[in-house]
């Protein structure tokens, strides 16, 4: 057996430690790497439209009154962003969607999602109205779960008066776009609300009926808003 040199020795130990040395920066970059990425948080998608809705809301150009229908459009377009108005008009006529045609339910989808959209912007006005100051620090983002091939993000609003009011999001990935497909608020969703006032007009009346229903109200709704 021969003794290694010293030299050699040393020349080993410095590889080992090239080696050692070496590992955790490939490995840091690996991670970086957006391959490597794990997936993104469904509650990103959210906080991405809310910080943008927020921004609108809090845009001192937009406080006049000649800016306010300007305000509403840009605010109307992110939530017809982030929403899946089929998906969302579906689960609010429930049973009676597959009984419709196709001309009808894109028709219902139309109608439909001007509503919806409209809805749910008046309960973020209601409750900014009670928020006072708003910012996105009052939006809590709580958790997600998920729930089959639905995602749950939970939230809460905080008001300047310190009450929490719980908002569920309930998201659906299509084409790897996470998008929302219903809004419980309080407790209450917004597609099963309207299922059961359509389920009641329903039941009296025809789908053509119902149509003339929110057209009207739509039409009545685009006057006051000129007004």
């Amino acid at each position: 057996m021969h003794l290694k040199s010293g030299k050699t020795m040393k020349i080993q130990r410095n590889k080992s430690f090239n080696v050692y040395a070496i590992v955790p920066l490939v490995l840091t970059v690996l991670l970086s790497s957006p391959n490597w990425a794990g997936p993104r948080p469904v509650t990103d998608y959210l906080k991405e439209t809310l910080d943008q809705m927020i921004e609108v809301l809090n845009d001192p150009s937009f406080k006049t009154p000649d800016k306010q229908n300007e305000k509403k459009d840009i605010l109307l377009k992110l939530i017809k962003e982030r929403f899946d108005e089929e998906e969302f008009a579906r689960r609010a006529l429930g049973a009676h969607w597959q009984k419709r045609t196709q001309e009808e339910k894109q028709e219902f989808v139309k109608i439909f999602s001007d509503l919806l959209e409209r809805t749910y912007l008046d309960k973020i006005d209601a409750y900014l109205a009670k928020a006072g100051s708003f910012s996105e620090k009052n939006i809590l983002y709580l958790n997600e779960t998920v729930k089959g091939s639905y995602v749950v993000v939970a939230t809460k609003i905080i008001t300047n008066e310190d009450t929490e009011i719980p908002v569920l999001y309930l998201f659906k990935n299509k084409q790897g776009n996470w998008l929302v497909c219903d809004v419980a608020i309080e407790g209450v969703s917004i597609a099963k609300n309207y299922r059961a006032q359509f389920n009641e007009i329903l039941a009296n009346s025809s789908f053509k009926e119902l149509i003339a229903k929110l057209k009207s109200k739509q039409q009545t709704e685009l006057t006051e808003q000129k007004k």
